[in-house]
């Protein structure tokens, strides 16, 4: 301890200080991108006022909201209700369609028939409109919303609607929309680039935490759920400021809680993903050879909704807007036809196109977990979902620079950030040995209370909203929340997905999974299906060699790698009992 005192009174002149002085310095040159984000916030709020005011060149176009979730609750169903209020009566000022699609509605029929009456029941004004629909079975979240597209597909081949919707926006059945929200976005997303005069792929809204669980009076403040709910509304409130993208490296995610899109762009998903299965890779070395690839509009490739099913398809939307190009009044997926175009494409968006936009003011205010586990296994799925989401774009991002550039530097960060993250919360305690421990575990809890501080400050800043401040009171165990609910889920679940069997979530059932065709990483589960079958083959003699020993899918032999994560099912025997063995 006294050690530690001398250090720190003696900080600047020590090499202790300066070390850390040199590390502090370079992270916040290196990662902040946040200097950039101050100036081009004031400016937007110069331009255009703090308070709301129509946008001129903008107009109410029709809007499908679709809703999607499991309903087994009753607090499920409350929420769900409140959310619809918040969607209905939100002002929009042209046709609304809000359908509701439950993800396995036989599992709770009671509450279901009970929504569907509450429904009926609803009223707002011409303009909107309300539906409630769902599949027997759980089927996955996306599925549920590609479920409610072909409900609104039906409607239109009706009559009942004149023509599907425009614009399509996603909110969760657990979220509240601020004021004008809808209408903020939705005009965000017609407002085209001064420069290339072209809109947006998809516009994100502001994330919040719902009501103000974050702060209900100091008893609640020393409780864990009262930390867990401060320290996500702080962390929510930082976060938006990445969210303007005008840093060095494009955005290319949404938050799943609140964005937007042109219905053109989503709509096409489904027929993308079955796409993006048929490239082979003969496909890209002839591409480099001036053989023009295989091409979406041309392709007779099946739609595979499947496949946007899993961890992130929200994020699945931001990569196809980042994606599609707008041409002729249109948006097209069409591969570049040569690596020259896939190279001026990357720097056309990186640039000066940016098709993932950002509208501060559409705020949503969503719930969040109030427990550990819960809170652990949510950022678990959120912080490493990409790397599976990277296996589901891999023959895409071949073509598309503008999408594979970011996606590889941002898989990199992680690698990097297990990494960094690894040496400082796990190598130094154990292995660092002299008087400087300790001193350099107060310096590096200093240092992040100092990083997280300043950006919750500049955020209110650039917000205007000082009236904030008790997100200030998140700060003395923000290092804490950083390494328990970032750091360690992010670690743990990279390690999982990469090494191990898989991250297995939850979030999707394995049929769903399956039928999707998606795969892990998984090296260790690789490993002993191919020491298996290798054991089968010498013992039994009925396997032969092949690429599928080191595979995910199903063969006579082997089980899917999704088997058993839902459903809980133990996968049968690859090797026989030894009574087997040896047998002609």
């Amino acid at each position: 301890m006294e050690s530690t005192l001398w250090d720190l009174r003696n900080f600047g002149a020590g090499s202790v200080g300066e070390a850390y002085l040199r590390v502090l310095f370079i992270t916040m040159i290196v990662f902040w991108e946040y200097p950039l984000v101050l100036p081009y916030s004031l400016l937007l709020r110069a331009i255009l006022g703090r308070t709301w005011r129509p946008d001129p060149q903008a107009r109410p176009l029709h809007v499908l909201v679709v809703i999607p979730s499991l309903l087994r609750k009753r607090d499920e169903l409350t929420s769900m209700m409140s959310t619809i209020q918040s969607v209905a009566q939100n002002g929009y000022p042209g046709p609304l369609t809000i359908v509701v699609s439950i993800d396995g509605n036989a599992d709770a029929p009671p509450l279901y028939s009970e929504l569907c009456a509450w429904a009926d029941q609803q009223s707002w004004n011409t303009r909107t409109t309300l539906y409630v629909t769902g599949t027997p079975q759980r089927h996955s979240k996306a599925m549920a919303i590609h479920h409610g597209l072909s409900f609104v597909k039906e409607l239109v081949a009706s009559g009942e609607l004149p023509a599907f919707p425009p614009v399509y926006v996603s909110t969760d059945a657990d979220a509240d929309l601020g004021p004008r929200a809808l209408e903020l976005i939705v005009y965000r997303l017609q407002r085209r680039n001064p420069i290339t005069r072209v809109p947006p792929g998809a516009v994100a809204g502001a994330l919040y935490v719902r009501g103000n669980n974050f702060w209900q009076g100091w008893r609640h403040f020393f409780t864990v759920a009262g930390q867990l709910n401060l320290q996500v509304a702080r962390d929510y409130y930082v976060s938006n400021l990445a969210r303007h993208n005008v840093r060095a490296l494009p955005m290319n995610g949404l938050p799943g809680a609140f964005y937007c899109t042109w219905s053109e762009v989503f709509l096409a998903i489904p027929g993308f993903m079955g796409y993006a299965r048929s490239l082979r890779a003969r496909d890209w070395f002839r591409w480099w050879t001036g053989v023009v690839p295989p091409t979406f509009s041309g392709t007779d490739a099946k739609p595979l909704p499947e496949r946007v099913a899993g961890d992130t398809d929200d994020t699945v939307t931001a990569y196809v807007a980042t994606i599609a190009r707008y041409r002729g009044g249109r948006f097209t997926f069409d591969p570049p036809p040569t690596p020259l175009h896939a190279l001026y494409e990357m720097l056309w968006v990186t640039v000066l196109s940016r098709p993932i936009q950002f509208e501060p003011r559409a705020r949503v205010y969503t719930s969040s977990p109030t427990t550990i586990k819960a809170l652990f296994k949510q950022r678990k799925r959120w912080n490493t979902a990409r790397i599976e989401l990277t296996m589901r774009f891999w023959r895409i991002i071949a073509y598309h620079w503008a999408l594979g550039g970011p996606a590889l530097i941002v898989k990199s960060q992680m690698v990097k950030a297990v990494i960094v993250g690894g040496l400082a919360y796990l190598y130094l305690p154990f292995f660092v040995n002299g008087r400087h421990l300790l001193t350099l575990l107060v310096l590096g809890y200093c240092g992040q209370l100092v990083i997280t501080g300043v950006l919750a400050v500049l955020a209110m800043l650039m917000n205007d909203e000082f009236d904030q401040w008790r997100l200030l009171l998140a700060l003395p165990l923000s290092p804490v929340y950083g390494f328990c609910f970032k750091w360690l889920p992010g670690a743990t679940g990279a390690i999982c997905d990469v090494l191990l069997f898989g991250n297995v979530t939850g979030f999707a059932p394995e049929w769903t999974l399956v039928r999707g065709q998606s795969v892990r990483i998984a090296l260790l589960f690789r490993l002993r299906r191919a020491f298996a079958l290798a054991v089968r083959s010498v013992t039994c003699g009925d396997v032969p060699l092949g690429s599928f020993w080191f595979g995910w899918n199903e063969t006579p032999w082997t089980p899917h790698g999704y088997e058993g994560w839902t459903t809980g099912k133990k996968a049968h025997r690859i090797i026989p009992p030894p009574s087997a063995w040896f047998r002609s």
